[in-house]
């Protein structure tokens, strides 16, 4: 073979191995994805209906050839779209399932699922629990059970293999994308779809050998929020569903249709009326087709969009955006209820223009209050985890952009109506506006059950009637968007940057740059070189370590600060300070201090590992270099899409293994990593796979990097042991090399070391905080952990101005550290310490 021919050969082998390592990895996902593909060629079903569905159902739908009809019916794509969708998630979903579960066991849950699926719908229907005999066999006598039946049981199977992250992931939004779709959409593959999901939750604990455990996992502030703004989504999706499906038989399918613009279209109906007898039932379709139109469509989708608007402020944990959803789904319940149980309950059925065939409240009533109701009330009880608060600006802005919308539409309807009157069918007065006037903001598919009492007859006026409620709906979505992209506090945000610009000119001790995290509030000195972070907390202004600047004029800045607090009526206390920055910082003798802490501090430039105390960081150190594991210095943005991932399922994990809330103040997770002058230090092995993250905060002077302060630490459950030994090594040993002064393990909070008498000095709020908290968080046990690392151990103090405040002070240290505590946490921590 010439060069050529080998050069060619070596180019083609390169371009094809990304698939056979994929065919390698994935063979179930590639043969079944390969099988649908020739079934759709040789059964006509990319340019035509496909031949399945032109075979005649059986007359009883309980009987095996209608089950098998049905089922086989998974192989089958009713068009080319279809067809593009189903391999595409066949090659990858179903891929990343066979990755988790293996190929045997991703086989196993495709069949059984489906077969499950579908054999317990038809047996239900049989036994009459679905009486609707559409359930089991479409009017068109096409598929039922389609490829997403067997994908979604294989999906929710998997998820008893993965970490807390993503199992509680597919779960919740697997289980309510397909109970919403049912609810909406109502078709037998809905119901399949349902149930085989049902089955793959099972059949994965079984496979896992996992025993069921009725209790949600804890999760992060970050996670919670993604997971409650995804619910809301799919919630605001739910009506879309009704609306796109051309037929459906769901519980909620009416309610959906409300959204949609039922209004018939006017040259349609004439045509259709001088066939017939005239009648007051084609009078009120013409009536009603006058009203259709933009403004009637606009409205049928704004309140939607203004959810999806909702669910992506939620997601960027604004709390203004987590009340409008709570809003909107108290509304949309209210309008539902209205319907469904006061109007054919309470009103003369004379006064319906559709007969709605009930008489009261039913399964639909409740079913179409409670969804919306339920959605509000998840995202009421966790209204903490959106703790991106707006200003009483941004909030007074919207809230009287909001309430002038509905009022100026409002006025500007009753008076241009009144100006108008004579332009309506028949003439209105201000008592006819005046009860017309909620519906103008509701969607327009309620005004199929309500009698038109007038009509707009002219140009004028049926814009008036049509576009007063998308108005005021626009309002409320720009005002939402602008919430959910918008910086949550400007004025906050600039004192931020301005307390980031103080940090760079230089700062005592290494907790400066945690002043910069979401909850804190920023004081400037008045010729701006020092400023001091601070939470309020119960009256108590507690400040993250000493004040920000250069150490000439600090103790003058923190003495004009606690005159400051003194001014707002609140307690100063100085959290985290230098004992001799406390005893300098009292003119007299009201104030007092008491340790809290010790900060673990390495000398780079004195650094080695010489010795027989260093053999555990030695051994972890060769350890990872024979495992393949290496340091990888970046920051969050750099990161690539599945680092980011993998350090998010790290850290999720590690919270649901606590079952208790994450700890704030002086303590990070996810969501301060994203700061661009945080740095990540990962332990990455073989393909990419993250062992371990930490994060070092800087600190400046005069601009330069002087230290590094370690913040955030999470190791992979089954990663190599050691893992943390090495990272820390390695940050030493690189902060040696760039010559920094000093490397800071940080502190552990409430941890003293030394006799009784000195952690007894502790008030008895910390005291009992710290004994309940060290089995759940062992503050103490990080602390005996860095003393492997020969660190130097620098007392911290809280400087408070006078004793009698010392009780307010520990309770708002607590409530700093822990300002979510509720009582299902305080009794995990009751069985955290038992």
């Amino acid at each position: 073979m010439s060069v050529t021919a080998s050069t060619r050969v070596t180019a083609v082998r390169r371009r094809l191995a990304p698939a056979l390592r994929f065919l390698r990895r994935s063979p179930a996902s590639v043969t079944l994805a390969a099988f649908v593909l020739v079934v759709a060629i040789a059964d006509g079903s990319i340019v035509r209906v496909p031949v399945l569905a032109q075979v005649p159902p059986s007359s009883a739908p309980h009987h095996p050839l209608e089950i098998f009809r049905l089922w086989a019916g998974v192989f089958v794509t009713r068009s080319a779209p279809g067809l593009l969708l189903g391999l595409a998630a066949l090659l990858i979903l179903l891929a990343v399932v066979e990755r988790v579960m293996g190929t045997a066991w991703t086989v196993l849950a495709f069949v059984v699922t489906s077969l499950v699926g579908v054999t317990t719908g038809v047996a239900l229907q049989s036994l009459g629990v679905l009486t609707h005999p559409f359930w089991t066999t479409p009017e068109d006598g096409a598929p039922a059970a389609g490829l997403s039946t067997p994908i979604v049981g294989a999906l929710l199977a998997a998820s008893a293999f993965t970490g807390p992250l993503w199992r509680r992931r597919i779960r919740l939004l697997g289980l309510s994308g397909c109970v919403i779709v049912l609810l909406y959409s109502g078709q037998p593959g809905d119901l399949y779809r349902l149930l085989a999901a049902l089955c793959g939750l099972v059949l994965g604990l079984l496979l896992a050998r996992r025993r069921p455990v009725l209790e949600w996992p804890r999760s992060s502030h970050h996670e919670a929020r993604s997971l409650l703004a995804a619910l809301v989504a799919v919630s605001a999706l739910g009506p879309f569903v009704a609306v796109l499906v051309p037929r459906g038989y769901g519980l909620l399918r009416p309610l959906g249709l409300l959204f949609r613009d039922p209004l018939p279209r006017l040259g349609a109906l004439r045509a259709a009326c001088r066939l017939l007898h005239p009648a007051a039932s084609c009078a009120r379709d013409i009536a009603l087709a006058r009203l259709n139109g933009p403004g009637a469509v606009l409205l049928s989708v704004l309140p939607l969009l203004v959810l999806l608007a909702a669910a992506i402020g939620m997601w960027r944990g604004r709390r203004l955006a987590a009340l409008v959803a709570i809003a909107v789904n108290v509304l949309l319940a209210v309008l539902a209820g209205l319907y469904y149980g006061f109007l054919p309950a309470l009103l003369d059925p004379d006064e319906l223009l559709t007969r709605t065939g009930s008489t009261g409240p039913d399964t639909r009533t409740f079913l179409a209050v409670g969804v919306p109701a339920a959605v509000a009330v998840a995202v009421l009880v966790q209204l903490r985890h959106f703790d991106v608060l707006p200003t009483r600006r941004a909030a007074r802005r919207f809230l009287v952009a909001t309430v002038g919308a509905l009022v100026a539409t409002a006025v500007l309807y009753l008076a241009l109506g009144l100006l108008l009157r004579a332009q309506f069918s028949p003439h209105v007065g201000l008592p006819d506006l005046l009860g017309d006037l909620p519906e103008r903001y509701v969607p327009v598919g309620f005004l199929r059950f309500r009698r038109l009492d007038f009509q707009p007859t002219t140009a004028a006026s049926k814009g008036l009637y049509d576009w007063i409620g998308p108005v005021a709906w626009l309002v409320v979505l720009v005002g939402v968007v602008l919430t959910g992209v918008s910086r949550a506090d400007a004025h906050t945000a600039d004192r931020v940057e301005r307390l980031r610009v103080v940090l760079h000119r230089g700062s005592s001790g290494s907790l400066g740059h945690m002043g910069l995290w979401p909850g804190n509030r920023v004081w400037f000195s008045a010729d701006g070189r020092h400023a001091v972070a601070y939470r309020e907390v119960n009256a108590v202004a507690l400040t993250v370590g000493e004040p920000a600047g250069p150490p000439e004029g600090a103790l003058e800045a923190a003495r004009a600060f606690a005159l400051y607090c003194d001014d707002e009526g609140l307690t100063p206390a100085f959290y985290a300070v230098r004992p001799s920055f406390a005893d300098a910082l009292g003119n007299g003798p009201e104030w007092a201090s008491m340790p809290i802490g010790e900060d673990t501090v390495l000398h780079p430039a004195s650094f080695s590992m010489k010795g027989k105390r260093w053999q555990d960081v030695r051994s972890s150190i060769n350890r990872a270099e024979r495992a393949g594991v290496s340091a990888l210095w970046t920051t969050w943005d750099e990161c690539s899409l599945p680092i980011r991932s993998q350090i998010t399922a790290i850290s999720e994990a590690w919270v649901a293994e606590r079952r208790l809330p994450e700890l704030g103040f002086t303590l990070g997770g996810l969501d301060e990593l994203r700061d661009p002058e945080v740095r990540l230090l990962l332990a990455v092995g073989p393909e990419d796979r993250v062992e371990a993250a930490t994060s070092w905060l800087p600190t400046y002077r005069d601009g330069a990097v002087i230290g590094w302060t370690l913040e955030f630490m999470r190791r992979r459950p089954d990663g190599m042991n050691g893992v943390m030994e090495f990272l820390i090594a390695s940050m030493a040993l690189r902060s040696q090399e760039e010559g920094v002064e000093f490397v800071s393990l940080s502190v552990a909070p409430l941890a003293v070391s030394g006799d009784e008498e000195t952690a007894e000095e502790l008030p008895a709020v910390l005291a009992s905080l710290a004994r309940i908290l060290e089995p759940a968080y062992g503050f103490r046990s990080l602390a005996a952990f860095k003393e492997k690392f020969q660190p130097t151990l620098q007392p911290l103090v809280l400087a408070y101005p006078d004793p009698i405040s010392l009780p307010a002070i520990g309770v708002a240290v607590a409530r700093a550290y822990l300002p979510d505590l509720s009582l299902p946490d305080v009794v995990r921590l009751a069985g955290a310490l038992r």
